[in-house]
């Protein structure tokens, strides 16, 4: 990701170049940017500033703050609007294109664990406060105030204390459960080769007749003319449901299959897609090394499983302990890191039994979409 990154920051750099020379020695462009900062038009400016860059969180009222989607907004540019050119130039530039998006999720789900690691969550924090100016970081009134508490506070994921936490560090995080779900879709949609496909991530309104209206995610052409509208995750009858009436394109939501990506209950991080799955998704070979019985790629024939104690591996079962955040819930199966628990019992018939008697069925996890089945 860090390479990624830099190059749009040089991209930036480059244009704050051209915009300076010609701020201090064009006249005519300097008359511009005088009536976009006039008492008139700069309340104006600000506010479309404001959708590129917002300090906080806060989607209702007078200040409309953001960042998340903003953030997010920016990840998902990268891969469908400037990598995607890479992956139209051969077969090979697609399978490495297919590859970068997975291993780009895994650290998107990788920059979660401030949830739950309060350690490098504080350190994120201090970072943020060297960078960026205060009055633009903690934009959103109160959030200063929480961060410092934050920094001090060893509080995770829906804990007792979490609840005043949550909005902020949700702020700060570029959509990181929502942009890897959509980027694994948007994956798959053009592995899958069901039709032309056409991202809509990044646009948030479509303009008509009528007021503007939210698009779904992706358009599907297929070859009959036939339209659709995908749109990822089952929260949003209703935006895609308007979006069919007002356009008359057929409009269905899809989801990562088993609710990936899943948090393990033991540890709190989420669980990662692994090495030998992403080269095999991307060359075309991962349902030839699904295990016909289980449905899964199982993990004790790998050289990396090490008993079980690879960090990709999972267990869907039963455990007997508490959860990261010191919850005792009803034992019921769950997806966990194998290396967590293959150490730990769960009760069976009265019985306590080993989690690693199972582990001849620990197993990868997939990059697998629900709701495409029938197209």
């Amino acid at each position: 990701m860090k390479l990624l990154l830099e190059k749009l920051g040089m991209s930036i750099h480059h244009l704050e170049c051209l915009d300076k020379v010609f701020s201090e020695n064009h006249e005519d462009y300097q008359k511009i940017e005088a009536i976009l900062n006039s008492d008139e038009f700069n309340p104006i400016y600000t506010e479309i500033s404001r959708e590129l860059y917002a300090g906080g969180k806060q989607p209702q009222g007078r200040l409309k703050l953001t960042r998340q989607m903003i953030l997010g907004d920016v990840i998902e540019y990268i891969f469908t609007g400037r990598a995607y050119y890479y992956a139209t130039k051969s077969d090979e530039h697609f399978k490495n294109f297919l590859k970068l998006i997975l291993y780009s999720v895994n650290q998107l789900l990788i920059y979660d664990s401030i949830t739950v690691n309060s350690e490098i969550r504080k350190l994120y924090i201090e970072e943020l406060e060297e960078e960026i100016v205060e009055n633009l970081l903690y934009e959103k009134p109160g959030d200063a105030d929480i961060a410092d508490d934050l920094k001090e506070s060893d509080a995770v994921l829906n804990d007792a204390n979490w609840e005043r936490f949550d909005l902020f560090v949700d702020s700060i995080l570029p959509k990181t459960l929502g942009c890897p779900k959509e980027l694994i879709v948007f994956a798959e949609l053009l592995r899958t080769k069901k039709g032309i496909i056409i991202p809509l991530l990044l646009i948030q309104r479509l303009f008509g007749k009528q007021n503007p209206i939210a698009p779904p995610d992706f358009l599907l052409v297929k070859s009959n003319k036939e339209i659709y509208g995908i749109e990822v995750g089952y929260a949003k009858e209703g935006q895609s449901r308007e979006f069919s009436i007002r356009t008359s394109i057929p409009t269905f939501a899809v989801d990562l299959q088993n609710n990936m990506h899943n948090r393990c209950p033991k540890c709190g991080e989420i669980i990662l897609y692994c090495t030998p799955v992403i080269e095999a998704y991307s060359n075309g070979r991962l349902y030839e090394q699904i295990d016909g019985d289980s449905g899964r790629f199982l993990c004790n024939d790998c050289p990396s499983f090490n008993n079980g104690n690879c960090k990709f591996s999972n267990y869907y079962g039963k455990w007997k302990g508490a959860e990261f955040n010191g919850n005792v819930g009803k034992q019921k199966p769950r997806h966990y890191h194998a290396r967590c628990v293959k150490d730990e019992t769960y009760d069976y018939r009265r019985r306590e039994t080993a989690i690693s008697e199972h582990s001849d069925e620990f197993f990868a996890q997939l990059p697998q979409i629900q709701g495409l089945e029938n197209l």
